[in-house]
């Protein structure tokens, strides 16, 4: 009988609710020279050929604000003069976001052929599309301080805080996919599912108002939003106005973070074996 050139590794044995965690953070840090050069790798393939190459991570959100802006302030006539803003920083935060959660959920399908034949732990796909999606913000970013100059904002030392939303959001966003990566593995409709949900994000997080254009009695509903909050702090740390936004509420989105973060890495380490059988 022929041998199948086709097998499953097991990168570890499975640990138990307290150690999954500190063992996704062990084999992140054991590999983050590979996470680094898939970031990098991504990075040269998404603008290889390009003209303008790493311009495009301003020039994209730049173009898309520009058609929001048409159709929400021109054809509403709203004349607020931080408008604009409002929804760069909003499409900036969500688009991060969304599309950390989007590619997560389906990384561990799309690397069924390398992942069932390399030794290497599966949480680095992941994860390296995390930080793929945090450094494309990064660059995006750095379009806001011309911006403001040129609408006469002033700039206030909060605006260096902006790339820590990066931590938080990606927190967000990985835990989530590591779920939803399981997930994906037995059920393949829940890509589809992630994909509505995240449309459906997109205009219940606040990229197109803020918490100033709700009823008060309503912030805490909104609140328990938590990307809605990171994109609330964005505004608040580029214009340095916190008049709005409670600290509860950071907290709180903080907080959401980090147990998703901390439930996803559970989850994966300890039905990643299971997936893998069934790629």
């Amino acid at each position: 009988m022929g041998k199948d050139s086709s097998t499953v590794v097991l990168t570890s044995k499975r640990p138990g609710l307290i150690g999954s965690p500190l063992t996704v953070f062990k084999r992140i840090r054991e590999n983050k020279k590979l996470v680094k050069h898939l970031i990098f790798r991504d990075l040269k393939v998404t603008y290889h050929g390009t003209l303008i190459g790493w311009g495009w991570t301003m020039v994209e959100p730049l173009a898309l604000t520009a058609v929001y802006w048409l159709v929400f302030s021109l054809l509403r006539g709203n004349d607020d003069p931080i408008f604009v803003l409002e929804i760069l920083l909003g499409v900036l935060i969500y688009g991060m976001f969304s599309r950390t959660l989007s590619r997560t959920t389906t990384s561990f399908v799309g690397n069924s052929g390398l992942i069932k034949q390399v030794a290497i732990p599966r949480e680095v796909f992941l994860w390296s599309i995390g930080g793929f999606q945090s450094l494309r913000f990064l660059l995006s970013i750095l379009i806001l301080p011309p911006l403001l100059l040129i609408w006469d904002i002033q700039l206030t030392w909060t605006l260096l805080c902006i790339p820590l939303l990066a931590i938080g959001i990606q927190s967000l966003a990985i835990g989530l996919g590591m779920i939803f990566a399981i997930m994906h593995v037995h059920i393949r409709d829940v890509s589809h599912v992630v994909s509505i949900l995240t449309t459906a994000g997109f205009f219940l997080s606040g990229v197109f108002f803020g918490m100033k254009h709700i009823d008060k009695a309503y912030h805490d509903v909104f609140a328990l939003n938590p990307v809605a909050v990171y994109i609330e702090l964005g505004r608040a740390l580029t214009t340095g106005n916190f008049d709005i936004l409670q600290t509860s509420y950071i907290v709180q989105a903080i907080g959401f973070s980090f147990l998703s973060l901390l439930i996803g890495c559970i989850v994966f380490v300890r039905h990643e074996a299971q997936a893998v059988k069934l790629l």
